[in-house]
């Protein structure tokens, strides 16, 4: 439910920002996402006995150290008059998700068995890239299953070959041939 929201904070902000201003809100809300893992602050931005007004000041002059812009503050101010201050890890990925589409940058994780090396994970990531006609960011997850997947979630694209499921189906089609 929060991912909905902040995509729409997000689509909104990004309506009026240019590329460098979207490139500074990341940044920030990382910043802010990272603060919002601290449990004092989580305390104090759903805390209903301290005002609205403490909790903007608070975010804006002493953890962003009155560093940003009118338009951040504004959207902060936003965010506080609705009571979104919790958003801020949801925003951040967002944010992030959405200045990696307009630079056709993602990254994909590729799921094996066993390392393959930088070498050969390098040669995927250039060949998946000309293919996608995206950039790609390739990492390599090891995990116990045999087999070979490939995620990049932002495109919605999942492709895998698993040894498990080639075998069972072949035994399906070889039954059904007699």
């Amino acid at each position: 439910m929060k991912e909905l929201i902040a995509k729409r904070y997000v689509k909104a902000f990004s309506r009026v920002a240019t590329q460098e201003e979207l490139n500074v809100a990341m940044n920030i809300f990382a910043r802010l996402s990272n603060v919002y893992d601290i449990v004092k602050f989580q305390e104090i931005m759903e805390s209903p006995y301290i005002a609205i007004e403490k909790k903007v000041d608070f975010i804006i002059q002493d953890i962003l150290e009155n560093k940003i812009d009118s338009k951040m503050i504004n959207f902060i101010k936003i965010l506080a008059e609705h009571n979104r201050l919790d958003l801020f890890p949801e925003l951040y990925k967002e944010v992030s998700s959405y200045v990696s589409s307009l630079k056709k940058e993602y990254v994909a994780f590729l799921i094996v068995n066993e390392d393959y090396g930088e070498v050969k994970v390098k040669d995927f990531e250039s060949k998946f890239s000309k293919k996608l006609g995206v950039n790609l960011l390739l990492e390599q997850k090891i995990v116990q299953e045999n087999g070979i997947k490939l995620v990049v979630e932002d495109l919605g694209i999942e492709i895998s070959f698993s040894q498990d499921k080639f075998i069972n189906d072949l035994k399906n089609h070889i039954l059904r041939a007699f």
